[in-house]
């Protein structure tokens, strides 16, 4: 890399990582865990049978696993400028007329962690990984999200009455952009560094010593 794109590249990476410490700093250094564990295994086995559908592309069964006597789903896609509300508008998300532009498309949900808000309603955050092709694209595309759902427990298991996807904001987005760039080899070559100029270091301090 040129030595001017190499530094433009660092600076940027630089202006970024002040941004985001001046408008999202304290980050958590840990992860969120939340105390009911089972209810968090209970909904991600849920969550894995709704990826299921996804995958397979099925809007029926999509539809089915949420509370269908619930008068007013809320819902919010990610790539959506606005919540859907009512079953009309949530259901035409899934099945909207004309034929469709998706070749194939895969959906992960994984780092759920849930709590009940009532007695038959339980609240889960997590994130979503997203992969897809479509017809009009000539490369597959893929992107995570952050979400989060409120189900209701039903005699026939927990259904959906509300999600809402949240997207990284362009900072965090192209910071992470950016993170998934560096080599996999790069964390080794880092360590070797530190050891060797911790090496250096021990050397200088017992040369210098009285």
């Amino acid at each position: 890399m040129h030595a001017v794109k190499k530094w433009t590249a660092v600076a940027a990476v630089a202006a970024l990582t002040g941004a985001a410490w001046a408008g999202g700093h304290n980050q958590l250094k840990e992860p969120a865990i939340a105390m009911d564990q089972a209810l968090s295994a209970e909904l991600d086995a849920v969550l894995n049978d709704y990826e299921d559908l996804w995958n397979a592309q099925d809007p029926a069964g999509l539809i089915a696993m949420w509370d269908q006597d619930d008068p007013e789903p809320f819902y919010l896609a990610e790539e959506q400028d606005e919540w859907r509300i009512g079953w009309d508008q949530v259901k035409n998300y899934w099945d909207p007329p004309g034929p469709s532009g998706t070749e194939a498309l895969r959906m992960r949900f994984d780092g759920v962690q849930a709590r009940m808000i009532a007695d038959d309603l339980a609240f889960a955050k997590f994130w979503i990984r997203f992969d897809t092709k479509m017809k009009f694209m000539p490369k597959p595309i893929g992107t995570d999200a952050r979400a989060s759902a409120i189900f209701r427990k039903k005699p026939e298991g927990w259904r959906l009455i509300t999600w809402a996807e949240s997207p990284l904001s362009p900072i965090l987005y192209v910071q992470k952009l950016y993170e998934m760039r560096a080599r996999p080899d790069f964390p080794a070559f880092m360590e070797e560094v530190k050891e060797k100029k911790a090496a250096a270091e021990a050397q200088a301090a017992a040369a210098t010593a009285p």
